[in-house]
């Protein structure tokens, strides 16, 4: 799979995501066997192939470095007590990630509501109170 881009195979398992994001006003960037889109409106949604399970999609937020670890992970617990179809956790370099999954092969429906799950998270990630004070 080295030698086909994305972009070049529509038989390529993240071309249909790819298609799909496009559609829906992403601008879409490859990486490897994972792609990136960027919307003006929406969080970008990086969107990596698991062979043989499906694929897991994330965004990820920049911490403010301030920020007192106990106090992040509370934050962090917070968040995951109010989402309904995301998990939050912190990554190794102590950026905030959001992360969904979606099991099996492409599926137009499928792929649609998880984008609507992830709206629906986001929008909860928003509101709570401390999102805007520990985000950079």
């Amino acid at each position: 799979m080295q030698d086909v881009g994305i972009s070049d195979a529509v038989a390529h398992p993240l071309a249909y995501y790819r298609n799909h994001l496009e559609f829906n006003g992403y601008h879409v960037e490859e990486d490897n066997d994972a792609i990136l889109g960027r919307h003006p409106r929406k969080a970008n949604l990086y969107v990596r192939q698991i062979l043989g399970r499906g694929v897991l999609v994330n965004t990820i937020y920049s911490i403010q470095p301030d920020r007192k670890r106990i106090d992040l992970l509370e934050y962090v617990n917070a968040l995951n007590a109010v989402f309904l179809f995301m998990k939050a956790y912190l990554d190794q370099d102590g950026d905030l990630c959001l992360e969904t999954f979606l099991e099996g092969d492409y599926d137009r429906t499928n792929f649609s509501i998880l984008l609507d799950n992830i709206e629906y998270d986001i929008a909860t990630f928003y509101k709570n109170e401390l999102t805007k004070e520990y985000l950079r």
